[in-house]
């Protein structure tokens, strides 16, 4: 037995001994009314963590209740992902797919559920029926996103639980889970960030081992890169690089990472094991896998470099003294899937404090994701570390790209993102800290970080937690501190800073 199932398994007791946390239907419109996703979304992930505690270690009685509370929600898809129109019952998204996959997973380990028949039937009714027997894909079938795994294989998985049609499966999961893979280039790299890969490889990799059980076949063969991108992006125990809408200090899912690790021989990242409570959304597939086959992790991360240039990251980590100090770079393209501003953009971490941050995500609104999604703070060029170029910031598209090559002590950043005008980036370890030499056009310098700095001269200082970053080369004469106030993924307080000032030669962080 790991020793990860006993403080699991008590988390869940105290869970369970917990009343049932409390559900307004009415709240699911007010999407529609305020943009704002977290209102319903809180409330329904309390009810679906409720529910795995139940069906783990619960009595049968409460666990049946709840089980018809959740067949008696409008929908299980979330209102973010309602089609204007259509039922919102037979909404096939993310969230219900894994509720599909929960209840059908749940049917069959517990045979004490009162009414087993009417969930299996809401099951197949609400997702596996719509999807099975549908004519033409469904958009997320053909994307090249998190969706496209996370959906395919929930579904999936509901699908062998409930005992579909193994050629049924094949027909239908399969293919859509192979346009998945499409999203990967030979270097295994995620655009959409480290949370999105476990996100997304989490529900291939699931679905691949149930269906390895169930015909023989291995899904997972020969994707030993895709594997190892978490151990790759990682900056320090338990923090990764955060761009795109990547959480800063992200916990992973230890069943996962020790599969992983256990089938195809992929390095382990470092860090605390993921507790139940620690993934806001409850995932019951996260949740059961780590009991299954959950281990601990590494404690300590070495020095490495690793260079992905298909999907545009560097990221290297060098011990200084007793402590780990990281750099990790941006490139990549501007029309990514959960995409920012942000080719050429930086950080500088020590011990994972990021002293210079990337802003990572946002809280998800309407207009996050819709046409205004640049004039949010998290998702906007100017709160990412990159300059502007003869005062034009950088453009949103497909054409806008940066590509990243690497040199003996550093990267170097090409990025073409600013219509006429190009900028090259370089960045190199010296003994005191790294470099910085920006070639271009009239550069407007712009620094982010959560921690405000202080001027002195031509330094600026960024005094954090764990360690202290002094930037030698800043324009005195126009130099520029100001802040922004947002809201984090989660909806709390989320505080940035930025320095600006004109470029006059190049830069020097030293790392204290």
């Amino acid at each position: 037995m790991s020793d990860l199932r006993t403080p699991l398994l008590a988390e869940l007791r105290e869970i369970a001994a917990l009343p049932v946390p409390a559900f307004d239907p009415d709240l699911a419109d007010d999407y529609a009314r305020s943009g704002r996703r977290l209102p319903y979304e809180v409330q329904y992930f309390a009810r679906r963590r409720h529910l795995a505690a139940l069906a783990l270690v619960g009595e049968g009685p409460a666990l049946s209740s709840l089980l018809k509370d959740v067949c008696q929600e409008r929908s299980w898809a979330l209102p973010a992902h309602w089609d204007a129109g259509e039922d919102p019952r037979t909404c096939v998204d993310l969230f219900a797919c894994e509720t599909a996959q929960t209840l059908a997973e749940i049917l069959r380990l517990r045979e004490d559920v009162d009414g087993a028949d009417q969930i299996e039937a809401e099951v197949r009714e609400r997702v596996l029926d719509p999807l099975f027997e549908s004519d033409y894909p469904f958009a997320w079938e053909e994307q090249i996103s998190n969706w496209t795994a996370v959906c395919a294989g929930a579904a999936g998985m509901a699908a062998l639980a409930l005992e579909y049609d193994l050629e049924a499966i094949r027909g239908r999961i399969l293919p859509a889970l192979q346009s998945y893979l499409f999203s990967f280039g030979p270097d295994g790299g995620c655009v959409e960030g480290v949370d999105y890969w476990v996100y997304g490889f989490g529900y291939f990799t699931y679905f691949a081992e149930a269906w390895r059980a169930a015909t023989g076949e291995d899904l997972l063969a020969g994707h030993e890169a895709i594997a190892a991108f978490p151990a790759r992006a990682q900056l320090y125990p338990g923090s990764f690089a955060t761009f795109g809408d990547t959480g800063s200090d992200s916990l992973l899912p230890a069943g996962l990472l020790t599969r992983l690790h256990d089938r195809l021989d992929a390095p382990l990242p470092a860090g605390r094991v993921q507790d139940f409570s620690d993934d806001s959304c409850a995932r019951w597939a996260h949740l059961t896998r780590t009991l299954d086959w959950g281990r601990p992790l590494a404690e300590a991360v070495d020095e490495g470099r690793a260079l992905l240039p298909d999907v545009g990251w560097f990221v290297e980590r060098r011990h200084l003294g007793r402590r780990t100090w990281a750099l990790a770079v941006k490139g990549g393209y501007n029309d990514e899937p959960h995409n920012h501003l942000d080719l050429g953009s930086f950080l500088i971490a020590v011990d994972g404090e990021q002293l210079l941050c990337d802003p990572g995500a946002g809280e998800y609104t309407a207009a996050y994701f819709g046409p205004e999604r640049y004039d949010q703070v998290h998702p906007s060029a100017a709160w990412h570390s990159v300059p502007t170029v003869e005062g034009a910031a950088q453009q949103f598209g497909e054409d806008s790209r940066a590509e990243l090559v690497g040199t003996p002590d550093g990267v170097e950043a090409y990025i073409d993102a600013y219509g006429e005008a190009a900028l090259i980036r370089r960045f190199t370890w010296n003994d005191d800290g790294i470099a910085l030499e920006d070639l271009g056009p009239d550069l407007t310098e712009t620094l982010v970080s959560r921690i405000r700095p202080e001027l002195d001269g031509d330094r600026a200082v960024w005094a954090g937690e764990r360690g202290t970053l002094v930037l030698h080369g800043v324009n005195p004469d126009d130099a520029l501190v100001d802040s922004v106030e947002a809201a984090d993924h989660r909806g709390a307080p989320d505080r940035l800073w930025a320095l600006r000032f004109g470029l006059r030669g190049g830069l020097r962080f030293e790392l204290l």
